[in-house]
């Protein structure tokens, strides 16, 4: 203002008396005007000072409200102004607090490293050490064994991926690292190439068939993970409902017979006797080798294998069942893999068991990693042949990881995002694949079951694991010259045997609930993986699950009813579905389920739980996974299957996991409406003993569905 009154100086120092005009102007302008009177004001200097022609015409100002409307324009620009200035910066703070809120969910560690306690890092640094003297040993096994590389390869395998996957992860006992079936599926693609290159080009020299195997681990671990990470990006997490359990159990137990037979050369010593320029491929010729040769083994080989497996099973029968009782919780904590580890390496070397005959690891040096991009010149053939096996190991290595996630999250009560999984898995091997030759890394529901078990609370555990691999790597590692390699094979072997001990008991799931079409699905999956490959089964297996969920329709349709005040009724609560003419109210506590498809299948029954959960913690309409609970708990659940025409055995295994879930939550059960024919199945498979027993409908609610 002090600009305004440069133009309004007075040409008397004399007193003004009060007016009206005056009054008003000091109103306006500020109180200093008032000492102003109109008639003495320079007009000539104000119109220079407030107005142009062009904007005002001839308005000559005759009073000081006339100036201050002749300012208007100008002032409420300055305010205007400085209203957008203030807005811009509010919604600048408005967006920054949004990322503030969000940005947890994108990246975890960010939501609990903060709130991070000593007691859970005493959990984490115990199941860590635990998990480094099983994952070590694995590891190398199945580098060396599986993939035919360098122990380094599976070593950083297993640090780098679950140091990086604790950054990004949501699981808190997930443990990531190299798998046995996804190095089976690597070391056959490496063969296959190794035996392209030898009938192009003769006879290849070992140095040749390591920089292969090292160029084709990368590109392999790059492409997975770019596979994965692309998956989670475009939120694809639900794809782990695609693939049918018969058909995954098909698949699985195929595997596990494949690399059973695969470890039988080195546990029975017969590698010596191997061609190397013919060896046999298929597991039918591994298979009629062995017993070709069974009178050549090296029996101090056997000796060594069958004690060491007989101590690892016997140590493994005696925990599970020792460690649920009291006073035994302590065993959890015994790596009996690390003490056979150890005890071999040391009787190799006191009694020089590589001059008898016995194969052992020798010396391996860290020294010969380097970081390089995994695609330069020359590769881009290798590449292109390496896109089926990338995707067969980043759409099994998803499966594993998310089923070992769901598990862990459901054993600990806490919600995990599959997409973010994804994300984070992905990027981990993306990275890796940066380290030359280094294994991919998957989630290993075994080693995560280990995990849990003894205190992992947080993701630290998975970094302190990465931690102690390194560490292990660079300077342990030489004290395992002498360990025989036998040893590595039955290490694998015991994988074999947790890969196999669900099968038998899936097989009669499904053949006591008649499914035979899962039965049909789960035999041929099997035999292709068996007879064919293992990238066929899969494929196959893959193909056949997609055809199922798109003629059954994959997405779970159900409803959540609320009841229609003062009546017995009830009807959808869901948007879509409320027409204004009942508005429905929701009970508290209480949450009504209604199935609207006519059949419950692996395909839209795999989504069930996570539907229900979200409904449980956040109701209806659209909300972000970082918002909080809006509801509580539910304390009893209705399930309303008028519609419900059929269910199938995988969906009823799912339904019973579900159902075992709520009750250990004390969560009353109720099922109402049912038909005969699921009515029947449910009772056949154990899902109303769960849900306890004798009520199939809550005695006090009277369901009547409208719509």
């Amino acid at each position: 203002m002090d600009g305004n009154r440069t133009g309004l100086t007075s040409r008397s120092n004399s007193p003004l008396p009060y007016n009206s005009d005056a009054n008003e102007q000091s109103s306006l302008l500020g109180s200093d005007a008032t000492t102003e009177r109109p008639q003495d004001l320079d007009s000539d200097r104000l119109h220079s000072d407030f107005a142009s022609p062009g904007d005002y015409g001839s308005i000559k100002p005759s009073s000081s409200r006339a100036t201050a409307f002749a300012t208007l324009p100008t002032r409420l620009a300055r305010s205007q102004s400085v209203a957008r200035k203030v807005e811009r910066r509010q919604k600048r703070q408005e967006k920054w607090a949004t990322w503030r809120h969000k940005l947890p969910y994108y990246i975890p560690v960010l939501a609990w490293l903060p709130e991070y306690t000593l007691k859970a890092f005493i959990g984490d640094v115990t199941a860590a050490f635990t998990m480094t003297s099983l994952i070590v040993p694995q590891a190398m096994s199945y580098a060396t064994n599986l993939v035919h590389s360098d122990p380094i390869s599976g070593l950083f395998g297993a640090a780098i991926p679950a140091m990086l996957y604790s950054v990004l992860g949501t699981c808190r006992q997930l443990s990531v690292g190299p798998e046995a079936a996804l190095s089976l599926i690597m070391g056959e693609a490496i063969a296959s190439f190794i035996e392209a290159e030898t009938h192009a080009h003769g006879h290849l020299s070992d140095a040749h068939k390591m920089r292969i195997t090292l160029m084709v681990t990368s590109i392999v671990t790059c492409q997975a993970g770019l596979i994965t990470f692309a998956l989670g990006m475009l939120r694809l997490g639900f794809l782990d409902a695609v693939l049918s359990r018969a058909l995954l159990r098909g698949f699985i137990t195929a595997v596990g017979i494949v690399i059973f037979i695969a470890q039988l050369l080195p546990t029975l010593g017969l590698e010596r006797l191997v061609d190397k320029a013919h060896p046999p491929e298929s597991t039918l010729d591994k298979a009629g080798f062995i017993i070709e040769h069974l009178g050549s083994v090296h029996r101090l080989t056997v000796a060594v294998s069958f004690t060491a497996l007989a101590i690892l099973i016997l140590a493994k029968l005696f925990k599970s069942r020792l460690i649920k009782r009291r006073g035994f919780g302590w065993l959890a904590y015994v790596p009996e893999v690390l003490v056979v580890v150890i005890v071999s390496t040391v009787f190799s070397a006191i009694f020089d068991w590589e001059a008898q005959g016995l194969q052992v690891l020798g010396y391996v040096s860290p020294g010969n990693v380097h970081i390089r991009l995994p695609f330069g010149s020359g590769i881009g053939d290798y590449a292109t042949k390496c896109i089926g096996t990338s995707t067969v190991i980043a759409v099994l290595g998803f499966l594993d990881s998310i089923v070992g996630a769901k598990d862990s999250a459901s054993k600990f009560d806490y919600p995990i995002s599959p997409n973010r999984e994804l994300v984070a898995i992905g990027a981990a091997n993306l990275a890796t694949s940066l380290v030359s030759g280094t294994l991919p890394g998957y989630g290993s529901i075994t080693r995560s079951r280990l995990a849990g078990a003894t205190g992992a609370t947080t993701q630290m555990a998975s970094l302190l694991t990465g931690t102690f691999v390194l560490l292990v790597t660079y300077f342990l590692l030489g004290f395992l010259v002498a360990l025989p390699k036998a040893i590595l094979a039955v290490i694998i072997l015991v994988v074999v045997f947790s890969i196999l001990e669900e099968a038998p008991h899936d097989v009669k799931f499904f053949w006591k609930m008649r499914a035979w079409v899962d039965c049909g699905l789960m035999a041929l999956t099997f035999l292709l993986s068996l007879l064919v490959s293992v990238e066929t089964g899969i494929i196959v297996s893959i193909a056949l699950s997609m055809v199922l969920c798109v003629k059954q329709a994959a997405i779970t349709r159900i409803k959540i009813l609320g009841r229609v005040p003062g009546t017995s009724f009830y009807e959808p609560v869901d948007d879509d579905e409320d027409d204004g003419l009942f508005p429905t109210e929701e009970i508290p506590g209480i949450l009504i389920v209604r199935f609207r498809d006519p059949s419950l299948n692996f395909a839209n029954a795999g989504a069930l739980k996570e539907r229900l959960r979200r409904l449980e913690r956040y109701g209806r309409g659209r909300h972000h996974p970082s918002d909080q609970p809006r509801r509580g708990e539910a304390s009893v659940i209705i399930f309303h299957c008028v519609d419900v025409e059929d269910i199938d055995a995988s969906a009823l295994q799912l339904i019973s996991e579900l159902v075992g879930g709520y009750a250990s939550r004390s969560v009353l059960i109720y099922w109402t409406q049912i038909q005969p024919v699921p009515l029947a199945r449910l009772r056949k498979a154990g899902v109303l003993e769960k849900s306890g027993g004798g009520e199939l409908s809550p005695p006090s609610l009277g369901l009547n569905a409208v719509g």
